[in-house]
């Protein structure tokens, strides 16, 4: 089978998974979102998009430098062929499928002052990941969610346990686009992780490598990846640079959304902010993204010592560690981890623990239900999920006579949503 024929199998697959109605809904309201996210925008977005995407295909990369890349071109083609093929997509939807998030975070991004806190208010999404937990590999998770996604998920629940795998290179991810940032020099159709080479997954070294010579072709995104003996790294990311911050206690890493520790990331991040922040009449005191920045510094380093903290607890930390990181709300905003509406930051509406591997695999989530009048999510009573097969013990039993967690049978809603 050659990839002109695995790209329409592909393309076509990925259509069926979609509804015309729902999908047109979704690129009106996301190009009204960019328009205010975007001000200073002039232009027809469906007409850039489709150019765009246009574009994306006319760009081959430096074969010599992408090996891994020769002959997708057809592929690519192929599956807007196959996307557009009998499902009553023109082929506006078929580059708002393939290439609408590229055009938004890494050129409009990079080209336009953007209002984030007149579109969104910004996120401050999180995640720690222990190797050693105290049952077998802990991770913690917050999701800072604007109403739209809060109200697409109030029914979520972890899929089948484990939700984030032990054995998946990537254990969590938060945003982290820079306003004005500096675009790639080639726009290809890319998902390096798909072409990373077998051995990356045993050794992680291999793997930063490779993503370090495909920079361009992902992010903006803050990660933890880790590889099958559970070496893990914590990845900052910019449309172009990268950053890797190491374990300094017992494996374990964290991640916040929208901030760097490296220093030549956070030093450029500090110039885009203040060209922006030019443009805008604005200063250092003025400015809500640098203002922005400076919190989510704090945050970023507190979030650090926290899980540090953590791993150095003899036997290792358990899952109720894991979630009070998370829960964290013991110091004044910005430094706090658990955010309950204070200033221009969004709400800590989804949070969860849960160890990922053995025999005692579970999960403890809270979600805040009522979007429009919210409280803490720390209010809300967690809910325990056991793994498939997992055998309730002694322990979690009292946690759930005392109150601490409800217990509860898995639902079926398995999946995050987008608003």
């Amino acid at each position: 089978m050659n990839q002109r024929t695995i790209g329409r199998e592909l393309g076509r697959q990925a259509a069926s998974e979609l509804k015309a109605p729902e999908l047109r809904r979704k690129i009106e309201e996301q190009f009204e979102w960019a328009q205010v996210l975007f001000p200073t925008f002039e232009g027809d977005l469906a007409v850039v998009l489709r150019d765009f995407d246009r574009e994306r295909l006319a760009s081959e990369p430096d074969y010599a430098k992408f090996p891994e890349m020769s002959g997708l071109l057809d592929r690519h083609i192929g599956e807007r062929e196959g996307f557009m093929e009998n499902s009553g997509f023109d082929e506006i939807c078929a580059a708002f499928h393939y290439s609408w998030n590229i055009l938004l975070f890494k050129r409009l991004n990079a080209q336009h002052p953007s209002d984030w806190q007149e579109a969104i208010k910004l996120t401050q999404c999180t995640n720690v990941f222990f190797p050693n937990g105290r049952d077998g590999v802990t991770i913690g998770d917050n999701r800072d969610l604007g109403k739209g996604e809060a109200r697409a998920n109030r029914s979520w629940q972890p899929t089948v346990v484990p939700w984030c795998k032990a054995d998946q290179f990537c254990q969590g991810g938060a945003s982290s686009a820079i306003c004005m940032d500096e675009e790639p020099s080639c726009y290809f159709p890319c998902t390096p992780e798909e072409l990373c080479p077998p051995e990356a997954w045993d050794d992680l070294n291999v793997r930063i490598e490779f993503m370090i010579r495909y920079r361009e072709f992902w992010g903006p995104s803050n990660q933890i990846w880790i590889d099958r003996h559970r070496n893990a790294v914590a990845v900052e990311k910019t449309n172009c640079r990268v950053g890797f911050h190491y374990p300094q206690v017992n494996g374990a890493v964290c991640i916040t959304a929208c901030s760097y520790l490296d220093p030549d990331l956070h030093a450029f991040k500090e110039g885009c902010l203040r060209k922006m922040a030019k443009l805008r009449g604005q200063n250092e005191a003025t400015s809500p993204d640098l203002l922005y920045n400076t919190g989510s510094r704090r945050r970023y380093k507190r979030l650090w010592d926290l899980t540090n903290a953590a791993a150095a607890i003899p036997g290792g930390p358990t899952i109720w560690d894991a979630l009070d990181i998370v829960a964290d709300e013991a110091v004044p905003y910005p430094d706090r981890i658990c955010l309950a509406g204070q200033d221009t930051a969004t709400w800590s509406f989804l949070q969860h623990a849960g160890v990922t591997s053995g025999d005692k695999r579970r999960w403890v989530y809270r979600i805040v239900k009522d979007v429009e009048n919210p409280t803490s999510v720390t209010e809300v009573t967690p809910k325990l999920l056991l793994g498939e097969g997992v055998e309730m013990q002694p322990d979690w039993q009292a946690d759930i006579d005392a109150g601490r967690c409800e217990l509860v049978p898995l639902s079926g809603v398995n999946s995050y949503n987008l608003p």
